[in-house]
């Protein structure tokens, strides 16, 4: 890595732009929509990038794409200085699936309902990192521990959880290989409004002791304000406002925004931003 790397954002978005194959023609050929056009944004080492909108905005789309789950049409998307839109298809580094995790909306489905919670983060630790027994164990504890799970809840199943115990288990499982970017692509939206402020807390905390950056998906704007540094308002594939959570949410230049902010009544403690 280079010092303009170090110094620089993580992740730089330029112009990107995806579309999705929405049908085929009478002779066969694909039809495409393109439903990102030419977002661009950055994400600084150790702070939280807010992507917001209505469903079909486009922002779980971005997310897909950093992630490489889906291909891009045209555009770049740099992490530490390399382009990962360039790489093949179906070729993404095991250190880049190391670098960036995800935490998904539902804990419930996206963890596996006949696995034990100790067994699902010792799964991703011992893929990722390779560790066998005292080690594995340990690691796999002082995770539980990170995310504030007592270790006796290990042997328990999915459907023996409550919703903040599931979502704290992928959160543990996200951070077993160290990574340096978190998607959370609406971590929060499917808990109720007290274990929500515990998750964001979490969160919070597990950035400042570990430097994490976090890619933050909602369609909940008080939730944004509350945890995010800057942010970007998408509407129909395309940002309408960009910039501090300050400057945006106190001087939004869109009707857009404008309206989404004054749909909420009033929102959590603010955020300073960095």
């Amino acid at each position: 890595m280079t010092q303009s790397d170090i110094t620089g954002p993580l992740l730089s978005v330029r112009d990107l732009h995806i579309r999705y194959e929405t049908g085929r023609s009478i002779w066969g050929t694909p039809r495409y929509g393109e439903v990102v056009h030419g977002v661009s944004f950055e994400v600084k080492r150790g702070q939280t990038f807010g992507l917001v909108g209505e469903s079909g905005s486009g922002k779980s789309t971005i997310g897909k794409a950093i992630l490489r789950q889906i291909p891009v049409l045209r555009g770049s998307i740099r992490f530490d200085g390399k382009n990962i839109a360039d790489w093949p298809a179906g070729r993404t580094p095991l250190s880049y699936r190391r670098a960036v995790q995800v935490v998904f909306q539902n804990p419930r489905l996206s963890l596996n309902a006949r696995m034990q919670a100790w067994d699902t983060v010792a799964e991703a630790v011992s893929f990722h990192l390779g560790l066998r027994g005292a080690r594995l164990k340990d690691r796999v504890a002082q995770l539980f521990s990170d995310v504030g799970l007592p270790t006796q809840l290990g042997s328990r199943y999915p459907d023996e959880l409550s919703g903040g115990q599931q979502q704290r288990v992928a959160i543990a499982r996200a951070l077993a290989c160290d990574p340096e970017l978190v998607i959370c692509d609406e971590a929060v939206s499917a808990l109720d409004v007290s274990t929500q402020a515990q998750v964001i807390a979490l969160l919070r905390r597990l950035q400042a002791e570990r430097g994490l950056s976090y890619v933050f998906i909602s369609h909940d704007l008080g939730v944004v304000r509350s945890l995010c540094h800057s942010v970007g308002v998408l509407q129909k594939g395309r940002f309408t406002d960009l910039g501090l959570v300050s400057d945006v949410f106190e001087n939004p230049q869109s009707p857009y925004t404008r309206a989404l902010l004054d749909a909420i009544p009033r929102f959590p403690g603010r955020r300073e931003s960095a």
